[in-house]
C-alpha cells in the first residue's frame, strides 16, 4: 500500500474535515495498537464538532468473524404477505433510531472481515438514496464513514481494499511518533511510570532512529510472539503508574514480556530496576550528603525518582508544597544540575503530573530562558 504517512493526531483531524467536505470515506492503516481506534473517537470526532459518546454520535463496527446476517439483519418472514423482513442490526447508527444527526460510524479492522459481509456495505460507500444503507437499513443522512485495518506487512490476513472502494476513499498509513505518544501518554496521566521514562529514554536505537523499543517493524514472516506498539506501552505503564500495586519482581518481569516480547520486555524491566536501586543515593543527594552524578542514565533515573516522592510528598496540595520550599531540593540539586535535556524533561514532566514548577522562583532558569 503506497499511501501517505500521518504521524500527527491533529493531522488526521484536519483530514477528516477535508473528507467530510468532499464527501470521501477516511481509511487509517497501520500496525495493530497504534491508536487508530482510539483516534477515531477521540480525535475524529472533535475535530468534527462531536463529542465521540459511543451510541450516541460515535457507532463501532467490527464484523470479523460475524455472518452476513450479523451485519444486515435476521431474516424473519411473514407468512401471511409471503416477503421476508429483516431485524435491525445493533450497533449501527439506524435513521430509524437517531435520524440523520451527524455520527462517526467506524468500521474497524474491515480489511479482515470476510469479503461477503465486506460486499453489504458497498450501499454504505454508493447509495442509491440521500441516505447510506447496510442491507435493506437506512443509516443517518449525516454519517461520516472511517475504516481502519492493517496491512498484511503487520502480520494480518487482511485482504486487499478493491478498486472500486479505494477510488471513494481518501487512504492514510498512521504511524504515531514516539514524542507524539508520549505527550499523549502524559495527559493520560501515565509520566510517573518508569515504563514511561524508559520509552522516554530509550525509545530509539543507537542512531537515534525511532522504533527499536516503542514500535519497531512486525517481524517478517510474522512469528506471533508478543511484539511492542503503543496499545502494550500504555497497559505497561498501568501496571506501574504511581499508586500500582508492589507487584513481585518475577511477576512483572514476566507480564511487561508477556506484552512487549522478551528483548524490549527485558530492556525496560532491566531499566526499572535501575530507577529503583537509586532510591538510596537519591536520599542522599536529598540530604546534601551525595553529589549529583555525571552519567545521563544515571540523572534520568535519579530525576524520575526525585519527581515520584515529590509527587508522593506533596499530596493533595501540591502547590502549597513549592510555595513553602519543601520542593526546593528537587529543584537545586536535582533538576538544575542536571544535563539541559533532562533539565527540560523533568521541568515538564513535573508540570504534566501536577507539581507546578512553573510557580517556583526559579522557573525561569528550569525553562532555560
Amino acid at each position: 500500500m503506497n499511501y501517505e504517512k500521518v504521524t500527527n493526531a491533529e493531522e488526521l483531524g484536519e483530514h477528516a474535515e477535508m473528507c467530510r467536505q468532499d464527501g470521501t470515506i477516511m481509511a487509517m492503516y497501520g500496525k495493530g495498537g497504534d491508536g487508530k481506534t482510539t483516534i477515531a473517537q477521540t480525535v475524529i470526532c472533535p475535530a468534527l464538532g462531536l463529542k465521540g459518546i459511543e451510541g450516541e454520535d460515535f457507532f463501532k463496527v467490527n464484523a470479523s468473524g460475524s455472518a452476513p446476517s450479523e451485519v444486515k439483519g435476521t431474516g424473519i418472514p411473514d407468512m401471511e404477505t409471503r416477503e421476508m423482513f429483516f431485524s435491525k442490526p445493533t450497533k449501527w447508527p439506524l435513521h430509524s433510531r437517531i435520524g440523520d444527526r451527524p455520527c462517526v460510524l467506524l468500521l474497524d479492522e474491515m480489511p479482515e472481515w470476510d469479503v461477503s459481509v465486506q460486499s453489504l456495505c458497498r450501499s454504505l460507500f454508493d447509495p442509491v438514496g440521500e441516505r447510506p444503507m447496510i442491507g435493506e437499513h437506512e443509516l443517518s443522512a449525516n454519517t461520516f464513514i472511517v475504516v481502519t485495518g492493517n496491512r498484511r506487512i503487520d502480520g494480518s490476513r487482511s485482504s486487499i481494499p478493491s478498486a472500486p472502494f479505494v477510488t471513494r476513499c481518501t487512504s492514510f498509513v498512521w504511524e504515531p511518533t514516539l514524542d507524539a505518544w508520549l505527550d499523549w501518554a502524559a495527559d493520560k496521566g501515565y509520566a510517573s511510570s518508569p515504563v514511561y521514562t524508559f520509552l522516554r529514554y530509550n525509545g530509539l536505537d543507537q542512531f537515534g532512529r525511532e522504533g527499536d523499543f516503542f514500535s519497531p517493524p512486525v517481524p517478517q514472516p510474522w512469528d506471533g510472539n508478543p511484539h511492542p506498539c503503543p496499545r502494550e506501552w500504555e497497559a505497561c505503564c498501568k501496571l506501574t503508574v504511581e499508586g500500582s500495586p508492589d507487584w513481585s519482581e518475577s511477576v512483572l518481569r514476566k507480564n511487561i514480556n508477556g506484552k512487549v516480547g522478551k528483548e524490549a520486555g527485558q530492556a525496560c524491566y532491566a531499566f526499572i530496576q535501575t530507577v529503583a536501586k537509586q532510591l538510596p543515593l537519591l536520599d542522599k543527594i536529598k540530604a546534601g550528603d551525595a553529589d549529583w552524578p555525571s552519567n545521563e542514565a544515571d540523572q534520568f533515573a535519579l530525576t524520575h525518582c526525585a519527581l515520584r516522592q515529590v509527587k508522593r510528598d506533596a499530596g493533595k496540595d501540591p502547590e502549597a508544597a513549592v510555595a513553602s520550599g519543601s520542593v526546593d531540593w528537587l529543584v537545586e540539586r536535582v533538576l538544575l544540575p542536571a544535563r539541559n535535556e533532562i533539565k527540560e524533561w523533568g521541568f515538564k514532566t513535573a508540570l504534566s503530573i501536577g507539581i507546578p514548577l512553573d510557580q517556583h522562583p526559579r522557573r525561569v532558569d528550569l525553562q532555560g530562558v
